[in-house]
């Protein structure tokens, strides 16, 4: 058997003993000095399932309710205890010290926005004239092809703009909440935001206030989804962690 590594936490931290890892396998800490990886034994020629991904979160997201845990990708397996203590503690422990210590309490809350594309489209229907002039002009069956493209291109940039323009006004707004915050790519045609909001664990029930707040008052064509606890999947620096294994 061979060991699936979650993440690094400091070596007091307490696992909660009904957690679980992958194959219902339970948890254990490797120590070295002030740091310990949290593993479980695994089966390293088994294939991979969606089970086994989201045993990988639920732990790290366990954990990160009351501990910090700098999270591991999916994925890494050593073959003993020594290698973990050798490879991923002693070899990285000055700079995993360092991010444990930034990020001691502090959980990192994901909320991603999408847009209502038929909402979306009413909204700068109204809020641009010449798009609906447009439209207007393209609505019968002699519309030309050019007439009809024009129309789309306009649409599509409108779209856009508009999407831009709630990007920022809801990372403006998010700031607020945070002590740092993080945008991703978006992906998908009609997503507007995907941010990582870094906040102290302390705060959790005020930032969860203000993001409700934030939902109820933003233009209806803003569907906001937030998923959190988390470990700071999206701060943690592979450079100082020392490995491209961090998450």
């Amino acid at each position: 058997m061979a060991l699936h590594v979650y993440g690094v936490v400091a070596a007091m931290t307490p696992l909660p003993e009904d957690l679980r890892g992958r194959q219902q396998a339970p948890l254990r800490l490797i120590v070295h000095g002030d740091l310990a990886a949290v593993v479980s034994e695994v089966d390293a020629n088994s294939r991979a399932r969606r089970d086994d991904l989201l045993a990988h979160a639920r732990v790290l997201e366990t954990l990160v309710e009351g501990s910090t845990v700098l999270p591991m990708r999916f994925g890494v397996i050593v073959e003993t205890d020594e290698g973990v203590a050798e490879d991923i503690l002693a070899a990285g422990e000055s700079g995993l010290t360092s991010l444990l210590n930034s990020f001691n309490g502090l959980v990192q809350l994901t909320v991603k926005a999408n847009h209502n594309e038929e909402v979306a489209l009413k909204d700068l229907l109204r809020e641009r004239p010449e798009i609906r002039s447009l439209r207007d002009q393209t609505a019968g069956r002699s519309a030309s092809y050019q007439s009809q493209l024009k129309l789309g291109e306009a649409v599509a940039a409108g779209l856009e703009a508009l999407a831009s323009a709630d990007a920022a006004m809801l990372k403006e707004e998010l700031s607020r909440l945070a002590e740092r915050v993080v945008l991703q790519d978006v992906s998908g045609t009609n997503q507007v935001l995907d941010a990582a909001l870094l906040v102290k664990r302390e705060a959790r029930t005020s930032t969860d206030e203000g993001i409700a707040r934030l939902s109820r008052a933003v233009p209806d064509r803003l569907r906001l989804r937030y998923v959190g606890p988390q470990p700071p999947y999206s701060f943690v620096d592979a450079e100082l962690a020392g490995e491209p294994v961090w998450a």
